[in-house]
């Protein structure tokens, strides 16, 4: 019999409680190696147990925590222990039962001297009664506890560190981003990015109602709409709460700002806010879902909640209307005008107008109105300047005849685009269904309006479109419409008849953002016009 066998034999040991836990290094090893470590330690103290010939029971913590109470397999542990339900307890290191709080530590040193438990190890039997081995427990308790506060000090202070590099150490990454190991920043999450973009949009140029108009609302009216659209919370929940889409709407991380160390965990595990000084942010730390005009805009409605702000949302028609297109997305822009309220220095209020032209889809793009109005002119303004012979040379590039001038094969190429483009539409309303983030009624409408397209798209025959016969063109009749159109637009005040004269020149105008704006500086965008073959022809 061997001598660890006569000592259980003598401390009058029957049953034995055999924990088991990763420890910090344990971890870190399986993440570099892929071992199971646990299966390694339950082999370990199999051997050192089945020495003793005596019952003992094996329980495995999977999860792991600082504290006793975030441990659920140890609490039990204790519970037995305390109930009588075990003489012993073994471990393979006397640290494996601490890393808790000091508080902790002195919870199970007494349990193990009031009720006399034995601790076993690989090495030594520890005797609760001999003021030796109590005194090395104590110190092995102790040291487990400073160890981890060293590996807590060193962790959090590289953890600062990456956070003042503005990189994310705070967790699951916040709605709208994911994040990235290769740079340990947040990148866009392009699916939860729309939803984002969607509801800064709502909030700051209003719901769209059924007739198409927009309403300007405030959080609980929004949190409304959002649920009745099918739109769910960042949890999955149908309900939004208008306190939540204040804290949503009003977070700059959505333009790009890091906020790290707001917050502590307290003792009792409750968290609370830091002072300010404490606070980590750093400006630019990953990409903007939200424009600054857009962010702007929802700040101001948010600070300025009980000021009016004699918002009118024009979708009336306008000089512009129905004449730009995103070149993008290939929406046609809309024009929002608001009156906007500004307060001066002496505290009087004066109003001013923002014009804008908004693509039809929600968060793509947007531009300036009136510098849109100017290129426009200046264009014809160009053109009707230029010599007969480049004028008839830039005429050629642009000049649309009933519609722009394809080949057979530039027609298949954009069928095929608008099949794929259709197909992954299907693909995205089938895994919001699938999700749960449809309804059956939205998902039949969205897919009965892809179905309907597709099927445009297979009644067209390639073999009947004609290609655009040439046309001789006469730089004297264009100049002069040219001029013309000029002159009668600036001798009108009617915004339609300003319209109609620009619909008799242009087709259609694409614009195209080439850099994006920053803080107050608009983004920088080009045109691309398409003249009508009307320019061409003398007038009747």
């Amino acid at each position: 019999m061997s001598a660890r066998k006569k000592l259980i034999d003598q401390f009058g040991i029957k049953n034995i409680i055999n924990y088991l836990r990763r420890s910090r290094q344990d971890e870190e090893r399986e993440k570099k190696t892929g071992e199971d470590t646990l299966h390694e330690q339950k082999q370990l103290m199999d051997r050192v147990l089945n020495e003793y010939r005596i019952p003992y029971n094996q329980v495995s913590e999977i999860g792991s925590g600082d504290k006793i109470s975030t441990r659920p397999v140890f609490m039990q542990v204790i519970r037995d222990l305390k109930n009588e339900k075990y003489e012993a307890i073994a471990v393979k290191e006397i640290s494996r039962m601490g890393r808790g709080s000091y508080t902790d530590m002195g919870t199970i040193y007494d349990l193990i001297i009031e009720k006399r438990i034995y601790i076993i190890t690989p090495s030594k039997i520890y005797d609760p009664t001999n003021p030796a081995d109590l005194r090395h427990i104590r110190f092995e308790l102790f040291l487990s506890r400073e160890e981890f506060e060293s590996t807590k000090e060193r962790l959090n202070g590289g953890r600062y560190n990456a956070a003042l590099e503005g990189k994310w150490v705070s967790g699951p990454p916040p709605f709208g981003f994911d994040y990235s190991p290769a740079t340990g920043r947040l990148i866009i999450n392009e699916e939860e990015a729309g939803i984002v973009r969607a509801i800064f949009d709502y909030y700051a140029n209003g719901i769209i109602l059924n007739n198409g108009k927009r309403k300007l609302v405030q959080f609980r009216a929004l949190a409304t709409y959002l649920k009745r659209i099918g739109i769910k919370t960042p949890t999955g929940k149908d309900n939004w709460s208008p306190p939540f889409l204040k804290e949503f709407l009003s977070h700059d991380r959505y333009i790009g700002t890091l906020r790290q160390n707001t917050r502590q965990t307290l003792s009792n595990g409750k968290k609370v806010p830091r002072p300010e000084e404490e606070h980590i942010v750093v400006e630019k730390a990953h990409p903007a879902i939200i424009d600054m005009e857009i962010w702007s805009k929802v700040q101001y409605r948010i600070n300025n909640r009980d000021i009016p702000t004699h918002t009118k949302l024009d979708f009336e028609p306008n000089r512009l209307a129905g004449l730009c297109i995103c070149k993008k997305c290939g929406k046609k822009f809309i024009r929002r005008a608001s009156e906007r309220t500004y307060i001066k220095k002496d505290g009087s209020v004066s109003y001013y107008e923002n014009e804008f032209l908004f693509c039809g889809t929600v968060g793509c793009t947007y531009v300036k109105y009136k510098p849109v109005e100017e290129d426009i002119l200046e264009t014809l303004k160009i053109l009707k300047d230029l010599n007969p012979s480049l004028l008839k040379s830039q005429v050629e590039k642009i000049v649309i005849k009933e519609k722009p001038i394809d080949s057979k094969e530039d027609i298949i190429k954009r069928i095929k685009s608008r099949r794929e483009e259709l197909d992954r539409r299907m693909k995205f309303i089938y895994e919001k269904h699938e999700t749960g983030v449809y309804s059956d009624e939205r998902f039949l409408e969205r897919k009965a309006e892809i179905d309907k397209e597709l099927e445009e798209l297979a009644k067209i025959n390639v073999e009947d479109q004609k290609e655009n016969e040439n046309e001789e063109f006469d730089p004297s009749v264009i100049k002069r419409n040219l001029n013309s159109v000029l002159q009668a637009y600036e001798n009108t005040t009617s915004e339609l008849n300003k319209n109609k004269l620009l619909h008799s020149v242009f087709s259609h105008i694409f614009i195209e953002i080439v850099k994006k704006g920053s803080g107050s500086r608009p983004a920088t965008h080009q045109i691309e016009p398409y003249l009508k073959s009307t320019v061409l022809s003398k007038p009747n």
